[in-house]
């Protein structure tokens, strides 16, 4: 007897990968800022972490993870649940992300997205302390804003 069909563990499993992906993001960057945190901050610099992190969970935690990036992955994980194909179940976090078996419209935008989170990494990494921590514990809070959007929004799809 099969417990689940491939679908179902496809979803399952684009729905971890992907949450994984987040929670480790969250967890270093979080962790990072942290340090640079509890290592002190001069006034100005408390403000640019309060203006940053709320400039960074606006639009990335909430316009663009939240209102254009959620809606995207719940489509595709519907899409993941009539799934037969054993390469959608494999690749499902990425199937999830729309980082392949896409239109190739949408397949462009996701990759070039990738490529300016990349670069973005890169640049981020050459700020000294404590701007490094700073900006990492900004991105931190607006992924976690994000992850919370994905949560619920999987949540209101399973009702």
């Amino acid at each position: 007897m099969q417990i689940f069909s491939r679908g179902a563990a496809a979803f399952v499993w684009a729905l971890v990968g992907v949450t994984s992906i987040f929670l480790i993001s969250i967890y270093r960057l979080g962790q990072r800022g942290i340090q640079t945190v509890t290592g002190g901050l001069t006034p100005v610099e408390w403000g640019a972490l309060v203006v940053l992190t709320a400039v960074f969970v606006y639009t990335e935690g909430h316009r663009a993870i939240q209102k254009r990036f959620t809606p995207h992955m719940i489509d595709r994980l519907r899409e993941l649940r009539a799934t037969q194909s054993l390469l959608d179940v494999v690749l499902a976090p990425f199937y999830a992300l729309t980082l392949f078996n896409a239109p190739r419209r949408a397949m462009i935008r996701t990759w070039a997205g990738v490529t300016a989170i990349v670069a973005m990494i890169f640049i981020v990494r050459a700020f000294p302390e404590p701007w490094r921590g700073i900006t990492d514990l900004a991105v931190s809070v607006a992924l976690t804003w994000g992850l919370t959007a994905i949560i619920l929004a999987t949540a209101r799809m399973q009702r």
